[in-house]
């Protein structure tokens, strides 16, 4: 359950809201689904049923990673337009033992079917929250340190964050979410690159002599950091966001999303885990939700077509959809 991941909140020109994210991860995705869930199922708050599931009020549709008990949900949208990404945290996630008098203990990788099976966007999340304790219960003898994305149809980005000194929440953040360190480490580096524009730099006299600078004309970035860490992905992001066109509506926004995602994106062979062993940490998946839709947008690695799956509105039981990771090719002759 070691992930990496970057995600960002989005507007398109008619209103749309938009939450996307990269799943970046060592190994491969066989034990990733995304599933639809209907209105009115149960919800466990743990990996295990122990009889502490209550019905929910809304459906909902995104990736899960499966095998664990309960699916674990990265992300999803529901049926009222709240939407969420949970990424990693390590080395800074802290969570109870146990919950307190009057409090549901919620595992980390439950906490967002919980929440989109309840709320009905970012201020019932935020509310639900001080009725919930995320709880240390180690997946494969380790724990699952997150921290988790929520936006919904109001344009609101809040982060939360399980530190320390207790639960964190960032609310009206910038809409933008990587790794280790937290949020506010993220937001104060931004301040290191503010003199970065998407406008190439202006010609300047030196000695006497005009300089250009390499690469005229092709537009600005001249400072953003290049490698894959999350303090460099955040930048990145941060101004991609700022700086990418929106779409014009929900699809095509959709579509200038999942390449805004690009900067980001990690190619397999860049990032790996052992000198000694062909294993890489790479973009396995690229995934973008809409809030006033509910549809759900992914693309695997190995499939450059767009695949969606919409809510689920019909029947009591959770479906379940192969991501389609074989290259779908669409032939013209």
């Amino acid at each position: 359950m070691n992930f990496g991941c970057s995600s960002f909140s989005w507007e398109t020109a008619d209103g749309k809201h938009l939450l996307g994210r990269t799943y970046d991860q060592f190994g491969d995705l066989a034990a990733n689904r995304v599933i639809g869930v209907p209105s009115g199922a149960p919800c466990v708050p743990g990996l295990r049923s122990d009889g502490s599931a209550r019905p929910g009020r809304y459906g909902y549709t995104g990736m899960a990673v499966l095998g664990f008990g309960e699916p674990i949900l990265v992300d999803g949208v529901n049926g009222a337009g709240l939407m969420g990404a949970l990424l990693h945290y390590p080395e800074y996630a802290v969570y109870e033992k146990a919950a307190g008098p009057g409090r549901t203990a919620v595992h980390p990788g439950r906490l967002l079917a919980w929440l989109l099976s309840r709320c009905a966007g970012v201020e019932e999340a935020v509310a639900a929250l001080d009725e919930i304790t995320l709880v240390d219960e180690p997946i494969q003898g380790k724990p699952l340190p997150a921290h988790y994305l929520l936006c919904g149809r109001t344009g609101e980005a809040a982060v939360i964050e399980p530190d320390e000194d207790g639960l964190k929440i960032y609310r009206n953040s910038i809409g933008v979410l990587a790794n280790s360190p937290g949020y506010l480490w993220h937001r104060t580096n931004l301040r290191n690159f503010v003199g970065v524009t998407n406008l190439p730099k202006v010609p300047r006299t030196v000695a006497g002599q005009e300089l250009r600078e390499f690469g005229e004309r092709l537009g600005g970035g001249t400072g953003l950091p290049g490698d894959y860490s999350s303090p460099s992905r955040f930048v990145r992001l941060a101004f991609m966001k700022e700086f990418s066109v929106p779409g014009r509506d929900e699809l095509d926004g959709v579509s200038r999303m999942f390449r805004a995602f690009a900067p980001v994106d990690i190619p397999e062979g860049l990032a790996k885990a052992d000198p000694h062993y062909e294993v890489y940490e790479q973009t396995l998946c690229t995934s973008v939700m809409c809030a006033e839709s509910g549809v759900y947008y992914f693309a695997p690695a190995w499939n450059r077509r767009i695949s969606a799956v919409r809510l689920t509105h019909t029947g009591t039981k959770t479906r379940y959809f192969d991501l389609g990771d074989a290259q779908d090719v669409n032939y013209q002759n």
